[in-house]
């Protein structure tokens, strides 16, 4: 009992010493840890340099693209309509919707028997005109001939009386004979005013029928057009649309057809602001005729057609902005088709002594970045003209001078920058002054590569230079391993 209480109290010792060693360990690390944490030396940390694409100012002459969207429309189209009654006897293959057709191509056909009856009628009406012109004709050459037979007669009766005269006046005839022949003089000349008449009635008749002629003329001209009216054809080339027509079908007068899209004389008609509109005006307010590019896309394939700005829409909307109406230059092959939404390229006029750069350059209000001394960068206000695509037309810029080329949210004054060619011959020469130090320590400091122990110090080499160990009598070359180069490790 007594050596179980004798041991008891030995392990406790033993415990109670183990522990106020360790405590005793512990309060000395923690020590000298909070005194090594204040005795560093703090170093200060290295200034950021951020990599940065940069882009020269340059001045330079630019014509802007002003791009809008629009809509195609037909700048022709025609409606076909039935110009005579009648039954359709015959449709061409080419009567449908979409389909292609040339200027005078035969369309469709409407029975012309009754307009063929009312032609024949004018026929026969103009060969009776003419048929009465002629007796017309012959009528007024009689008159003549009886007017010139009269007016002989009176000739004569004159003669007569005059000689009856002279003879009653010398009393050798009675005044009786004398008065027979003054009214057979006034008998001739009542003949010859009859004749007279008689011509002039003639030459009337032949006026008449030849204003019947024209008539008549008149009459089968429109009834030729008539016949040529029941055959439908194509007034110019382009596409069908609305094609509503079958054979045996008994169309009226004026009834609609179809229609014909003239391809060669599209438009595209683009709604733009007030903004944009009064850069397409000339000095005088006109607008100028400049070039633009119409795009339709078709998937993965565009068709881009050229255009010419034309004219602008005769009313504007309270929502403001103009419709301006390109024509699309094209021969009429072409798959741009009325309702098409194309996208519209206008080359502006150009703009000289700019700058043009990137759109992620500048901020919404004209602020760009410039590199200046030491790679650090200062701000630079700039006044923008234009927003394309990808990049933006300014004024007042800096010419000759270096700029960031993408705007980031960590760039700001005084940053300092670096192209990516700088970073990487930074980096060059970091890794030649890494390998440098790394040579220093290695081979000008005596040091072993891999232990960084000098050559030659430290515990001599285990064989000597006859290959046996110091001491031993192995013979040589059995067993034994080749000695160590000097500084390799053991």
């Amino acid at each position: 009992m007594r050596f179980l209480l004798r041991s008891l109290i030995g392990t406790i010792i033993v415990l109670a010493l183990v522990a106020g060693v360790l405590s005793f360990g512990v309060s000395k690390f923690s020590k000298a840890r909070e005194e090594a944490a204040v005795e560093r030396p703090k170093r200060s940390a290295p200034e950021r340099v951020y990599t940065i694409r940069d882009q020269i100012l340059e001045p330079v002459t630019v014509s802007p693209v002003l791009t809008a969207y629009g809509t195609v429309e037909a700048g022709r189209i025609l409606e076909l309509r039935a110009a005579q009654p009648g039954r359709v006897v015959d449709i061409a293959e080419s009567f449908r919707e979409g389909s292609a057709v040339q200027e005078g191509a035969l369309l469709l056909s409407i029975d012309p028997a009754m307009t063929r009856s009312r032609q024949a009628d004018a026929e026969n009406a103009v060969a009776d005109a003419r048929s009465r012109e002629s007796q017309a004709i012959q009528a007024v050459e009689l008159a003549e001939a009886e007017l010139k037979t009269a007016q002989t007669q009176s000739n004569l009766r004159r003669d007569s009386l005059r000689r009856q005269v002279g003879m009653a006046n010398r009393g050798l005839v009675a005044k009786t004979a004398v008065e027979a022949d003054q009214l057979a003089l006034a008998a001739a000349d009542q003949s010859v005013i009859t004749r007279r008449q008689a011509l002039a009635n003639a030459r009337k008749q032949v006026e008449q029928t030849r204003l019947a002629i024209q008539r008549a003329e008149i009459t089968l001209s429109d009834t030729r057009r008539d016949v040529a009216d029941t055959a439908v054809r194509a007034p110019f080339a382009g596409v069908l649309t609305e094609a509503d027509v079958v054979l045996g079908r008994l169309v009226g007068t004026s009834e609609a057809l179809g229609k014909v899209i003239d391809l060669a004389s599209l438009e595209v008609a683009f709604r733009i602001s007030d903004a944009q509109f009064s850069r397409l005006l000339d000095d005088d307010g006109d607008l100028i005729p400049l070039k633009a590019m119409v795009t339709l896309s078709l998937g993965e394939r565009q068709i881009v057609t050229g255009a010419v700005l034309a004219r602008i829409a005769a009313v504007t909307g309270a929502e403001g902005g103009r419709t301006v109406y390109a024509t699309i230059l094209t021969d009429g092959r072409t798959p741009l088709r009325p309702g098409d939404f194309v996208t519209v390229d206008v080359t502006e006029p150009p703009l000289t002594q700019v700058a043009e750069i990137p759109a992620r350059a500048a901020t919404e209000d004209g602020l760009i970045y410039v590199i200046g001394e030491e790679s650090r960068l200062e701000e630079q206000q700039v006044r923008i003209l234009r927003r394309m695509k990808d990049t933006v037309i300014v004024a007042d810029a800096p010419f000759g001078k270096r700029i960031v080329a993408e705007l980031r949210p960590q760039l700001g004054p005084g940053i300092k920058v670096q192209t990516p060619e700088e970073a990487r011959i930074a980096q060059e020469e970091a890794k030649k002054k890494a390998a440098e130090r790394r040579a220093n320590r290695g081979g000008g400091g005596g040091e072993k590569p891999g232990r960084g122990k000098p050559e030659g110090s430290g515990k001599p080499t285990a064989k000597s230079e006859g290959g046996k160990r110091e001491g031993g009598k192995r013979p040589e070359g059995k067993g034994e391993r080749p000695a160590k180069p000097a500084g390799a490790s053991g």
